[in-house]
């Protein structure tokens, strides 16, 4: 009776683990639109494999990506959009679960809200020399605001170099301010300090710690340079410098 009691036992473990084995989940990123918008990755339902889609993407940028990025040590391509195709996704960042080759489970991912790991903590906007920072109070007749990426230079940034000198030029000619405001996502103030170093940024910066600057002026592209008049209202933007004469006499 023992015997069959542990038998009983054995088989129950053995039939549960053949089901866990056959349940798997498939999550569908895109790495170019990670660098810009981040997702919140949810917690895993079964052994969870990450796929870049097989478009605009090569070995080489995909190695970049997951070194910078060690949670996403496992994402691979699909081949040829394969699981993508045979699962029904059309949009990334996706989710599917399968059990026995059937999806049981689909959800679109959502980005993450904040970059601090403590949301509730509200850190006040200031440049990195300590001086407080307000996204609609303007001192000055005119301001710039150059919203750059503290990855540069990275693939995901084309011409990225190119613009923080032109940046750093005009700062050095306007006559009225001009604040980098550096997207917090992926990092931390120590690389906003390392980005002033590397490409010697003489003008004030500002980490952007909840996201709030890019949110407010619904900014996905970088670098990117918005003018603000006095008022706080936005009279110019685009990836191209602002070449407003009034910024200069």
């Amino acid at each position: 009776m023992l015997l069959r009691h542990a038998l009983l036992i054995v088989l129950c473990v053995f039939k549960t683990a053949i089901v866990s084995a056959q349940t798997k989940e498939y999550v569908f990123i895109n790495i170019w639109d990670e660098y810009q918008q981040p997702t919140a990755l949810p917690i895993p339902l079964a052994p969870r494999t990450i796929l870049q889609p097989d478009l605009n993407i090569d070995a080489a940028s995909l190695q970049q990506f997951k070194a910078s990025f060690p949670d996403y040590a496992n994402l691979n391509i699909d081949s040829q959009n394969q699981l993508m195709r045979t699962f029904g996704v059309r949009q990334t960042p996706y989710r599917v679960i399968v059990e026995d080759g059937t999806v049981v489970k689909r959800e679109a991912l959502t980005p993450v809200l904040a970059s601090s790991n403590h949301v509730d903590e509200k850190i006040p906007l200031q440049t990195l020399s300590g001086k407080s920072f307000a996204i609609n109070h303007v001192e000055t007749k005119y301001r710039v605001l150059f919203l750059s990426d503290s990855l540069c230079p990275f693939h995901h940034l084309p011409n990225c170099e190119t613009r923080v000198k032109q940046n750093n030029e005009l700062a050095s000619a306007s006559i009225y301010p001009v604040i980098t405001i550096i997207k917090p996502f992926y990092v931390d103030i120590q690389n906003a300090r390392d980005y002033q170093q590397r490409f010697q940024v003489q003008q004030e910066i500002v980490f952007d710690h909840h996201n709030e600057v890019f949110r407010q002026f619904d900014v996905h592209e970088l670098p990117y340079w918005l003018v603000q008049n006095q008022q706080g209202q936005v009279i110019y933007r685009g990836n191209q410098m602002p070449t407003l004469p009034a910024l200069f006499h």
